[in-house]
């Protein structure tokens, strides 16, 4: 039963994590503006946009990876203990 718990509770970490990023990208990523009167500046803003939009992807990766990491584990580790 506990391996129910910790797989929901990862199922929401995921689902609340890509609402919490979708919710950043849009309010962050897309507010960041140099200008738009010159080619120039409409690129940088658009690469800008681009890195920051990648880095909380990136960061919302990564504390996933962390978190199945502990969970697999764990699991592994109760499996020996168990055997």
């Amino acid at each position: 039963m506990s391996r129910l718990w910790s797989l929901a509770a990862i199922e929401v970490f995921v689902w609340l994590g890509l609402l919490l990023s979708t919710f950043l990208v849009s309010k962050v990523a897309f507010t960041i503006e140099f200008g738009f009167t010159t080619i120039v500046e409409r690129i940088a803003t658009q690469i800008v946009r681009a890195v920051v939009a990648g880095v909380i992807v990136f960061v919302w990766l990564f504390a996933w990876k962390k978190l199945t990491n502990l969970y697999f584990w764990r699991a592994i580790g109760r499996r020996k203990a168990s055997a």
